[in-house]
């Protein structure tokens, strides 16, 4: 099954997150967003997506548009179902050797491992070693600027039964700098969230590399040392692999990597560092959902958790994501809502299928491929520009 033609319809969503639209926050209002369309010579199509947060991860639409043109001219006539190759053909392309081009490059194997599972009749988990669940609780994040509206915000999530709250704990930080003001108003949105939550529910508090200090991070989640239910992830900057290490040794709350793992083999580097007892993935920060499992079995051979994450993104990333975690030996929950509470899509009918959700559960799909596909006439009407190909 031959590459024919690779396009894309580059969307621009509405954000709906709280805070993310206001005028100090460090989130972009429209992330970037590309929906991938793989055509084959066996007149089967796949579909995938690429997105980006540009200050998050350092990929501005004009460059994913240069890339996805890119491999979409060095994949043309390759196996589709040699996903290997695939990947060797993209690295060699653009940022082998160096972070980059990497929201294409998911985007782009989604959509071939979509087309490969719809040609051999089995879902991409399967293509991935195989769904050890179909259904998953969930996590969200929240990003509450008070008190009051993050254990409101809780108590919600909580009554519908998710089982996982990612708290925001950098953001005032990364505005103000790094201050005791910034940092107690952050710890006031985790003070009233864990006063909130039960302790079989799971806290992450995710600094987004803002604290940057171990002692001064280990000082502040100290206080926190009796909740048993909370983590704290990626307190420093992503490459303080070291710091990240003594935050660990010298805290009972556990560490979580995120930015730091930007692939298998940086992976690697926090394991043999002991730097962490679980990581967040991203395939748009790693390069795909293969390379993904990967980071994923050098952690589970580890002992160390894995948590799979939004982007965030459409309801095309988030189903992919979720057949991704479906492979999880342990059953953290997935954050697979971003096409709910990030992004709103102006026509949300042009995607057809793909994840559901039974109360708290998010359901995988039954069916060939990620089981997601879109009304291509409606999306290109959507579509604020799109490939020529």
């Amino acid at each position: 099954m031959r590459i024919e033609a690779i396009d894309w319809f580059r969307l621009e969503p509405k954000v709906v997150k709280e805070s993310w639209s206001d005028e100090a926050s460090v989130w972009p209002s429209t992330p970037p967003c590309f929906i991938v369309r793989v055509a084959t010579d066996k007149g089967l199509t796949g579909i995938g997506e690429a997105t980006s947060q540009v200050w998050y991860y350092g990929e501005t639409a004009e460059q994913i548009r240069s890339c996805l043109d890119l491999y979409g001219r060095v994949l043309k006539g390759i196996d589709a179902q040699n996903i290997a190759l695939c990947q060797h053909k993209m690295e060699m392309a653009y940022a082998g050797g160096m972070p980059g081009g990497r929201a294409a490059r998911a985007g782009v194997e989604m959509a071939l491992l979509d087309a490969m599972g719809k040609h051999l009749g089995v879902s991409v988990a399967t293509l991935l070693g195989g769904a050890r669940r179909t259904r998953l609780e969930q996590l969200t994040n929240l990003y509450h600027k008070s008190p009051e509206a993050m254990a409101e915000a809780c108590r919600s999530f909580v009554t519908r039964g998710f089982r996982g709250l990612k708290i925001k704990v950098g953001d005032v930080v990364w505005e103000q700098g790094l201050t005791a003001p910034a940092l107690e108003r952050e710890l006031s949105f985790l003070e009233a969230a864990l006063a909130t939550v039960p302790r079989d529910v799971m806290i992450d508090a995710d600094a987004n590399q803002a604290w940057r200090n171990p002692k001064l991070a280990t000082a502040k989640v100290s206080r926190f040392d009796r909740h048993d239910n909370l983590s704290l992830e990626q307190p420093l900057h992503y490459a303080n692999i070291e710091g990240h290490r003594e935050v660990r040794m010298t805290t009972r709350v556990p560490v979580i990597l995120d930015e730091s793992i930007h692939s298998p083999e940086a992976a690697m580097q926090a394991v043999r560092s002991g730097a962490c007892d679980r990581v967040v993935i991203k395939a748009c920060r790693v390069g795909g959902l293969t390379m993904a499992r990967r980071v994923m079995a050098i952690c589970e051979a580890a002992g160390l958790g894995v948590s799979v994450d939004t982007a965030p993104y459409t309801r095309v990333g988030d189903t992919a994501h979720l057949h991704l975690a479906a492979t999880a030996a342990d059953p953290y929950p997935v954050d697979c809502d971003g096409h709910i509470t990030f992004l709103e899509l102006a026509d949300p009918s042009a995607l057809i299928g793909g994840l559901t959700f039974d109360g708290p559960m998010a359901v995988l799909p039954d069916s060939a491929g990620l089981g997601i596909d879109a009304d291509w006439a409606k999306l290109a009407a959507m579509a604020v520009e799109r490939s020529s190909v």
